[in-house]
C-alpha cells in the first residue's frame, strides 16, 4: 500500500494512551491479509509473521498511542476542565479545535491578547474546552474521562512531507506496515513479532508488557526523532530526509546498532545518530531490562513539531527506515554475530 495512505488511515484514528483497543482494527486491515493478530489487555496489538525454517525471533515495537487530553470536570458554566494525558505540548494548545469523546466538536479556550500581557503560555489548570452548548447539554453528551484530541488535517506538503498530528508515532506504526509488506515478498528467515504498544506517552507499558509475553531473542524499537531546525541542538536531531536516526546508548545492544549501520551504509542511506549517555527516551528502554534482559537497538523517523497539531515527518524517511529493517530481519539481526 502506497506509504501517505497507510499514514492516512494511521493518523486518521484517536488511540489516546490508555484507549488503543479502538487500533486492532486498522492494525488488522493493513496486516491482517499475511500476518496473525492479536490484541493484549493492555491494547498492544501483536502482528505475527512465522518461519517454520528458524526459532530466532526478533520483535520489532513502535508505540500506537498518541497524546491527547481528557475531561476530568465540567463545570458550572459547561466548560470542560481538562488534563494532559502525555507531554502534549501545552504551548500550542490555546485556540486549536478538537474532538471530545464521541465526535463532540470544541474549541481550547484562550484569553484575547489584549487582557493578557502574561505570554509565558498556558498552565495546565487553567486548560478549558469550550462546545459552544448549555452547561446541561454538555453534561449529557459528555462524560469525565473522555477523551480529547487535536483536530487536525492530513496535509501533503512539498519534498515529500507529510504534516498532521499524531505522527508520534503514527509515523513508526507506518515503518513497521511498510516492512512487513516487504518481508511478506521475501518470505523471512525467522519469527517476526510487530508490536504496535499502547501507553508509551505515559509509563511504557504496553512494550514492556509484549516484550515479557513474546520473551524475543532481541528487539529493535521505531519511534520519531528530534528533527533539524531552528533552535533544535544539532546533537540531538536528525536531517529530515537523511533516512533516518540511529540511537547510541549505554542501554542498547552495540551489536545491533552497529548492524543497522552496516546496513544503512550498504544501501547507501545517510543516517544521522542520536548519542545518550544512559537511555533512550523510547520503549528500548524497558524492553532492555524486560526478563533476564532483551538486546535492543533504536532507529527513528526525524519529525519536527513535536506534540503538537501540526507535526512533520518525510515519506522517504519511513520509507528508508522500513528498508533497514527488512535487511535487518532478512539477515537474522544479530543471531550470526
Amino acid at each position: 500500500m502506497d506509504t501517505k495512505k497507510i499514514l492516512e488511515i494511521l493518523c486518521a484514528e484517536k488511540g489516546i494512551s490508555g484507549r488503543e483497543n479502538e487500533m486492532s482494527d486498522i492494525v488488522k486491515q493493513l496486516l491482517g491479509d499475511f500476518c496473525k493478530i492479536r490484541t493484549l489487555t493492555t491494547g498492544t496489538v501483536i502482528a505475527e509473521m512465522c518461519s517454520n525454517e528458524s526459532s530466532y525471533h526478533i520483535m520489532l515495537d513502535a508505540h500506537i498511542d498518541r497524546i491527547g487530553l481528557t475531561v476530568t470536570y465540567i463545570d458550572e458554566n459547561g466548560f470542560l476542565c481538562v488534563e494532559p494525558v502525555g507531554g502534549i505540548d501545552l504551548r500550542s494548545l490555546p485556540g486549536k479545535a478538537v474532538t471530545v469523546g464521541n465526535g463532540i466538536m470544541g474549541v481550547i479556550c484562550t484569553m484575547p491578547p489584549h487582557l493578557d500581557k502574561d505570554d509565558s503560555g498556558l498552565d495546565r489548570s487553567k486548560i478549558r474546552v469550550d462546545t459552544g452548548l448549555p452547561t446541561e447539554r454538555v453534561r449529557e453528551l459528555v462524560k469525565t474521562g473522555d477523551s480529547v484530541i487535536l483536530k487536525s488535517k492530513f496535509r501533503e506538503l512539498l519534498n515529500d512531507r507529510i504534516a498532521v498530528s499524531a505522527l508520534d508515532n503514527r509515523a513508526g506504526c507506518a515503518v513497521l506496515v511498510k516492512c512487513a509488506e516487504m518481508l511478506r515478498e521475501n518470505q523471512p528467515p525467522c519469527r517476526v513479532s510487530f508490536v504496535f504498544s499502547s501507553q508509551e506517552e505515559t509509563n511504557e507499558s504496553g512494550a514492556k508488557t509484549a516484550a515479557f509475553i513474546l520473551q524475543p531473542d532481541e528487539a529493535v524499537v521505531v519511534d520519531v526523532g528530534f528533527a533539524k531546525q531552528d533552535g533544535v541542538p544539532s546533537d540531538k536531531s536528525g536531517a529530515v530526509g537523511c533516512g533516518g536516526i540511529i540511537s547510541i546508548a549505554p542501554v542498547l545492544s552495540k551489536n545491533i546498532t552497529d548492524r543497522l549501520i552496516s546496513i544503512a551504509e550498504n544501501r547507501n542511506i545517510n543516517c544521522d545518530f542520536e548519542v545518550d549517555g544512559g537511555g533512550t527516551g523510547t520503549n528500548a528502554d524497558g524492553i532492555a531490562v524486560t526478563a533476564g534482559g532483551i538486546p535492543c537497538g533504536v532507529i527513528s523517523v526525524p519529525e519536527k513539531n513535536m506534540h503538537t497539531q501540526t507535526e512533520c515527518v518525510s515519506v522517504g524517511d519511513i520509507e528508508a527506515c522500513a528498508v533497514i529493517l527488512s535487511d535487518y530481519v532478512m539477515g537474522e539481526g544479530i543471531r550470526n554475530v
